[in-house]
């Protein structure tokens, strides 16, 4: 079961898997003739039928991940579990309002913020478990190069006054670059969420039915 406690190696490979996926629907996309990178961002951005292909999936994961982790902190009472809930229903409202690109140059405060709700969420699993979560420590650094993609790629591609062909080009690959590892940052939250949601369920089942909590002793 892929949990909060599954290893670097075994994270990494679902990181990879995600990131392979999401690579090889942008580039049958753009082979096939769509607008590629329109799927990866918000469909409110272009009136192509692909718009937000990927943006849309991504939100439902890291929704998932949040209503996951919510279930699995309140059935364990865990507050590392819940900071992660908390982390991911931002998360989750942000991508689908567009709340970030509304705050213009200002948005690092809400990265900030996000920084801060990270640090919780590590923190708070090492002090419970004693460990870090693979998983989620993978997820941020993804999420901290798709951050610090969209904060100085563009700026520097409009900052070198290219041509307009070659810096329409830089400019769409840096979409390619910020969202791709984004989607695999958010593909392992919701995996490692769900597998605690089951996990806690099968737990739950295994105790109800052992031996030492059945009445089939009594006469």
């Amino acid at each position: 079961m892929f949990t909060t406690q599954s290893s670097a190696v075994i994270s990494l490979r679902v990181f990879s898997a995600a990131l392979s996926f999401a690579f090889v629907l942008v580039l049958a996309l753009y082979l096939a003739g769509f607008d590629a990178v329109a799927a990866l961002r918000d469909r409110s951005l272009s009136e192509a039928w692909e718009a937000g292909l990927l943006s849309d999936l991504g939100i439902f994961l890291v929704g998932l991940a949040a209503v996951s982790a919510a279930f699995a902190a309140w059935k364990n009472a865990s507050l590392p579990l819940a900071a992660l809930s908390l982390f991911c229903w931002l998360f989750a409202i942000d991508d689908a309002l567009m709340i970030h690109e509304s705050f213009g140059r200002y948005e690092v405060i809400l990265f900030a913020l996000y920084g801060i709700l990270a640090a919780i969420v590590l923190f708070s699993f090492k002090k419970s478990t004693g460990r870090l979560p693979w998983p989620i420590c993978i997820a941020f650094a993804a999420f901290i190069g798709s951050v610090a993609v969209d904060v100085i790629w563009h700026r520097v591609v409009l900052g070198l006054q290219l041509t307009s062909e070659t810096e329409f080009f830089w400019l769409q690959l840096g979409y390619v670059v910020e969202d791709l590892p984004k989607f695999g940052g958010i593909f392992l939250l919701a995996s490692c969420a769900v597998g605690e949601a089951i996990a806690l369920r099968k737990s739950e089942k295994s105790w109800s039915i052992s031996p030492a909590h059945t009445t089939d002793w009594l006469p």
